[in-house]
């Protein structure tokens, strides 16, 4: 009873109790219950009831029984409504919230997955290999799969796949096609991806041919690029910008000191959960890349930052995660973890730096650029890393620039 009234008074008892004849009348209370465990303030949550009492009436007006309803009927509902009030920017979010609560409750049905058509059930295939075989993570899966689906609507449109009717030609023109339009990196990712999904078509014999051998290489050589980094001095003023007063400063700077001191990717520091922090061997288990997991050593730095967090920064919430949003709903970060990059393009902001790239990629850089100065050998970079293969941390073998301009041979005299 006690947790009854709680709920009530969160989310405005008098709001709840007029329309418990309602469709949704049953459901608000542990509605506003789920609000509060989210961490939405006590009058947002009365708004969102309140917005939740008038698609309930909206029901009844409209003879509509809750059964039925879904993201159709709550769009029509918002349509009608913005009409006469004045949208808010959380009503769809709301709305999302609704369904996925009454359908967890039972309340109503889960929708059937719309029939699937034949691109559809290969590019579910394909993602399945992926995910399975190749143990690639859900964030490179989210990138693989819109390159299969440009690659077969460019050749088959709407209609059957007849993969077995491929053919080299077919294959190069959707690569000049599809590459016109993209940045080199793109194109090149593009160009991966095509070769891998040719391969999987030979392996499951859905094409004769190997026609992975037929997709043109993108100009764009190995290792031409410098790697981009901060200098030290640069990372400690990037760390020294969060404020860490505040509980979004304390979370910032404990997330800025995971990428910088330990070289993690975005994806690993937003999957990070509670359970991964061992104080007591004073290690961090870190899933990384094709489901890897790897135990770092937890420096001093940072787990006296993930603690300060935990203590003093982190909202109060049921999620796992570490890391966790600084305004309601309060969960973790989702995927790809772009937030994450985020956090450093804003910290950069406050520190003044402007490098060319502004990615977290760019402290994972920066660190191993500064081990490399320090003596470490690639080897160790690599390690550090966790690279899985060698030739991946060559890169860093550029940047030694002290040590290259010994090595560089005096202008001769008299040279234009």
């Amino acid at each position: 009873m006690a947790a009854t009234k709680c709920k009530s008074a969160f989310a405005g008892p008098s709001t709840i109790y007029s329309a418990r004849n309602d469709p949704l009348g049953p459901h608000l209370e542990n509605f506003a219950g789920l609000l509060a465990e989210q961490g939405y303030c006590r009058l947002t949550a009365r708004n969102k009831v309140r917005l939740l009492v008038d698609l309930s009436r909206w029901l009844e007006r409209k003879r509509i029984a809750l059964k039925r309803l879904d993201e159709q009927q709550t769009t029509n509902f918002l349509e009608t409504r913005w009409k006469r009030i004045t949208r808010r920017s959380g009503d769809k979010a709301t709305m999302s919230l609704l369904l996925r609560y009454l359908r967890q409750s039972k309340a109503i049905l889960t929708p059937q997955p719309a029939a699937c058509g034949a691109i559809d059930l290969i590019e579910r295939d394909y993602e399945g290999f992926l995910l399975k075989e190749r143990a690639l993570t859900e964030a490179s899966v989210d990138q693989y799969l819109p390159v299969v689906r440009r690659f077969l609507s460019h050749r088959f449109g709407n209609g059957g796949l007849a993969l077995r009717k491929l053919s080299a030609s077919e294959v190069i023109n959707f690569v000049q096609h599809d590459a016109r339009s993209r940045g080199r990196r793109s194109a090149q990712l593009m160009t991966t991806v095509l070769r891998g999904f040719l391969g999987f078509l030979l392996r499951e014999g859905r094409i004769v041919t190997n026609l992975a051998a037929a997709v043109p290489t993108i100009a764009g050589w190995r290792l031409s690029e410098l790697p981009r980094f901060l200098e030290a001095a640069q990372v400690e003023r990037l760390l020294h910008a969060c404020d860490r007063r505040t509980e979004t400063g304390k979370r910032d700077y404990a997330i800025l000191l995971l990428l910088a001191r330990l070289g993690l990717r975005a994806g690993e520091v937003a999957g990070l959960n509670l359970e991964d922090v061992d104080w007591n061997a004073g290690q961090l288990c870190i899933r990384g890349k094709g489901a890897r997991i790897d135990r770092l050593p937890l420096f001093h730095d940072v787990g006296q930052a993930i603690a300060e967090y935990l203590q003093r920064g982190r909202p109060h919430c049921s999620s796992k995660r570490v890391f966790i949003q600084s305004k309601a709903p309060y969960i973790g970060f989702g995927s790809p973890p772009s937030a994450i990059c985020g956090i450093v393009r804003r910290a950069l902001s406050r520190a003044g730096l402007q490098p060319r790239h502004k990615g977290a990629h760019l402290l994972r850089h920066s660190l191993a650029t500064r081990m490399l100065g320090q003596g470490a050998s690639l080897m160790q970079i690599g390690q550090v890393l966790r690279h899985e293969q060698p030739d991946t941390t060559e890169i860093y073998a550029k940047v030694n620039l002290h040590a290259l301009r010994a090595l560089a041979q005096p202008w001769p005299e008299g040279a234009p």
